[in-house]
Parts: structure tokens; sequence; C-alpha cells
């Protein structure tokens, strides 16, 4: 079903973008942290925070070294619901992202910000001997068009011009499929497929698909660690270049889970 929504999603991003566009293929080598900590107050409510930090080589898309320079930062809370067991209900009432925009040493720094309101919902069931999960996530979006370095963000407007303002708001949604499959009480491997499409008052679009490929341990019943392959494919369109890059990020990910155990 992903693959089919996939290629559904590309289809439209194809046709929202015309046959004026000259196309470029580029490859990036990225660096992924992702840090889940989850507090449980009873069995049906609990809180989390992710955090997410990553880093980037140059664009040339010859450079290995992933920690050269700055790429994104991301706060996230969540409050959660277990509807059923396996139902399960979320929402990020605001998270917040910082992007770094320098891709090479020539090239200054630059700083968008973004805010995003996200509400989700997780279906997890059995699958073998280990759990095939979908979840599915709108994420409204409020990022900044012009570098914050140079002018402040502010959330509804921060002095862009009404063109701008009037596309500035955008809601992207995200179907992810994913199987965590044990190997044995501590080691398992991890195989998620994520597509995504970006809506906005202006144009909807295919925005990207992550492939995610992992092998993860358990060190402890409540904390657990993974350590994988994320490709992310995405279409970026510059207007005013009349230029459409398919950018492909190869990216080392990083994973680290942790919850609190309940009171039997």
């Amino acid at each position: 079903m992903s693959r089919y929504l996939l290629v559904i999603l590309c289809s439209l991003g194809l046709k929202a973008y015309g046959q004026s566009f000259q196309n470029e293929v580029r490859h990036r080598a990225v660096f992924w942290t992702e840090l889940n900590y989850v507090y449980k107050i009873n069995t049906r409510w609990s809180l989390q925070l992710d955090h997410q930090y990553r880093r980037q080589a140059d664009d040339h898309g010859r450079d290995l070294n992933v920690f050269r320079h700055p790429l994104l930062q991301v706060f996230r809370p969540w409050v959660n619901y277990q509807l059923s067991k396996p139902v399960r209900l979320s929402l990020s009432p605001i998270g917040v992202w910082w992007n770094w925009g320098k891709t090479n040493q020539y090239q200054p720094i630059t700083f968008f910000q973004e805010i995003r309101v996200i509400p989700q919902l997780q279906i997890t069931k059995p699958l073998k001997k280990g759990e095939f999960v979908q979840r599915y996530r709108a994420e409204l979006r409020w990022p900044s068009h012009t570098d914050t370095l140079a002018t402040s963000y502010i959330f509804l407007s921060d002095g862009e011009s009404q063109e701008v303002l009037a596309d500035r708001f955008n809601v992207r949604l995200r179907a992810m499929a994913r199987w965590i499959n044990p190997l044995n009480k501590k080691w398992y491997t991890h195989v998620s497929v994520e597509p995504m499409a970006v809506i906005s008052p202006s144009i909807t679009h295919f925005d990207q698909n992550r492939t995610y490929l992992a092998m993860g341990r358990y060190v402890k019943k409540n904390l657990r660690v993974e350590v994988g392959y994320l490709n992310q494919f995405a279409v970026q369109r510059i207007p005013d270049e009349a230029l459409r890059i398919y950018r492909f990020n190869h990216a080392l990910h990083l994973f680290v889970y942790l919850e609190n155990l309940l009171d039997k």
C-alpha cells in the first residue's frame, strides 16, 4: 500500500510542478540522532519529548564527513492516549524546528525557524514474532521563508511580502509502515517506509520518502538503542532558477528510546 501511495504522491508532485523546470539529482551524506523520552502516567496516558539533531556533509555529493555542518534541531513534546491495546492517539501541541542552510565552506550560514502542531494516530498489530506499526501524522506547519539571522521570526508575520505570507502555512501528511522483528531477547531489526505530501493554499505535491533499515538492542527493559541507515528522497523546487532537485540524503541514524516503568 505504501508503494502505491508513493507513486501517487510522486505523480501529484510532477503534475503540480509542470514541465518547465530543469531536473538535477544530488546526493548528500548526513548524520541524524533522535532521542525519545516517555513518562507513563498510567496505563492510558503518557507524556513524551523527542529531540532530533542532524548534521550534514558538503552538498556536492563527494564529501563523507557527516559532522561538517549543522543541519537541523527539533524539540517536539507529545501527549499520548492509549485508546485500546492496538490504537494510540497523540498530539504534539507545539514543536520547534531550527534549520541551518550552510552547505559548503564558501556559503554563509542561514537559519530558518518553524513551528508545528501535530496530531497522530498509531495502530500496532502483531506480525510473526514482532509487530507491524501503521502511523499517520498531519503536520500543521508555520515555516519562516526568510533567513532569521537577518530577520526576526514572528509566528504570524516576519516581514515577508503578502504573497509569501499567503502561502506560509501548509499541512504535511505522513503515512509510515514499520516492522520491528526480534532476533532474540536482546536484538531486533527495524524496517520502515514513510511517504509524505504537502498541501498548501497554492499547491499540493509529493514532499519526500524515508526508508529506514536498522539494528536495535534492548539495553534494559525500558531502554533501547538503534543504529541504522536512513535514505531520504526529497523533491526540492527553486522557481527563481527554474530548477527541480531530486535529493538523496544518506543518513547514519542513531536512535535512543527511554521510558519509565510503572509500579505494579
